[in-house]
């Protein structure tokens, strides 16, 4: 049977263990040997969908289903759309109380035995190192858009000359000329926004990845490296962030996440 892996923890798992789990922090009695498989109270991929388990090694475990390789060739669209939710709700579910060094959706190993002997046991001080760097925090996704009319509003007003050389009786050229001087300055007013929110951001997380916007009127598309216990911290001030610049930024947050763009592993 192929073990479908979803990520990484430290083990025993931190309270609350979820329901049914065995073994956990609190359990009595002679500890597994390594590699033994500890069921946790969480469903994972498959139609119906499979238990997932704790496989350990010394002080690690990674996350794993049972999934056949008929499944995985006769899956479609349908069921992969399945498949993602679920990977993704086992994930969120145990970076509620635990700190996941997360994997990316479809790896999937020959056997349990494989988990250890190619994974945890080859790469174990890899994979402490990426969790203490981890420690205790979770991935906020952050992006902020422009209101457009506001911002062409600014544009013209920090820009006079622009708004001076409107009409409707100007040449195709001169208006195309006109529009890359706008999308210009719109760029230029990005870069001092995104610059102005992580300022305000950055002394309350502890890393920033910041991607490509989405659209021309993206100012920000980040993913914040926050710790558990400043969420509040981090909240407040976002809200604070949304009551000066709301009328202009739209500011769209989600999580906590588990740290997926911090995860930096390749298998």
């Amino acid at each position: 049977m192929n073990a479908y892996v979803y990520g990484i923890v430290r083990w025993p798992l931190p309270a609350p263990v979820p329901a049914g789990a065995k073994d956990g922090p609190k359990s009595k009695g002679k500890a597994k040997r390594a590699g033994a498989a500890a069921a946790l109270d969480v469903k994972g991929v498959g139609d119906p969908p499979a238990d997932v388990r704790a496989v350990r090694h010394r002080d690690l475990a990674a996350l794993v289903s049972d999934v056949t390789a008929v499944d995985l060739e006769a899956q479609g669209v349908r069921g992969l759309r399945r498949d993602m939710r679920a990977h993704a709700a086992v994930l969120n579910h145990l970076a509620g109380f635990a700190t996941v060094l997360p994997f990316q959706f479809g790896v999937v190993l020959p056997s349990e035995a494989a988990v250890v002997g190619r994974l945890l046991e080859p790469r174990c001080r890899a994979l402490v190192e990426h969790l203490k760097r981890l420690e205790g925090a979770v991935e906020v996704s952050l992006k902020a858009t422009y209101v457009e009319d506001r911002v062409l509003s600014e544009v013209v007003t920090e820009n006079p000359q622009l708004g001076a050389r409107g009409g409707s009786g100007r040449s195709y050229q001169a208006k195309m000329e006109l529009g890359r001087r706008i999308a210009a300055a719109i760029q230029a007013k990005q870069a001092r926004d995104a610059r102005s929110l992580l300022d305000v951001l950055r002394p309350l997380v502890r890393d920033v990845r910041v991607s490509e916007p989405a659209s021309d009127l993206m100012v920000l598309n980040a993913s914040l490296l926050v710790g558990r216990d400043g969420l509040s911290s981090f909240d407040r001030t976002l809200a604070q962030l949304d009551a000066e610049e709301g009328h202009r930024i739209k500011l769209d947050c989600v999580g906590p996440l588990p740290p997926y763009s911090f995860a930096n592993l390749s298998l």
